[in-house]
């Protein structure tokens, strides 16, 4: 049988280091809202976006390390990971409505198909696979 579906997308991969600063977010989210323009998925830019701030803010406020954005795009998936020097894993929290922070994950969540974290020699990576559109 012939398949029909079309061509495959290639795998494209790009990773970027940037420094323990709160600066680091707006420039991850340039960084990763240009690849999705540059790799053809640019209605995928925003959720990626918003993702990458949360995931290197949470990594420059929790664990005070530099930190490695990573960004994979296979046929139907964005994957962003965000490496950092803490041994702690990401907690999900459920603030309540008064509390001014917490829901950085929250968003992660609700943005992507799935996210979770690894264990890394030298700390942890927390990812997002957000589905390309």
């Amino acid at each position: 049988m012939e398949d029909r579906s079309g061509p495959s997308r290639p795998i494209r991969r790009a990773r970027a280091g940037f420094p323990a600063d709160l600066l680091s977010a707006a420039r991850a989210r340039s960084f990763v809202g240009d690849l999705c323009r540059t790799w053809g998925v640019p209605g995928t830019a925003l959720d990626a976006e918003m993702v990458v701030t949360e995931l290197v803010e949470n990594a420059v406020r929790h664990s005070r390390s530099d930190c490695d954005v990573s960004v994979a795009l296979s046929d139907s998936t964005l994957t962003i990971g965000v490496g950092d020097h803490g041994p702690q894993p990401p907690r999900l929290l459920h603030p309540q409505p008064d509390h001014p922070g917490g829901r950085g994950l929250l968003m992660v969540q609700n943005l992507s198909r799935r996210w979770g974290y690894r264990e890394a020699a030298d700390g942890k990576v927390v990812w997002a696979d957000l589905c390309v559109v």
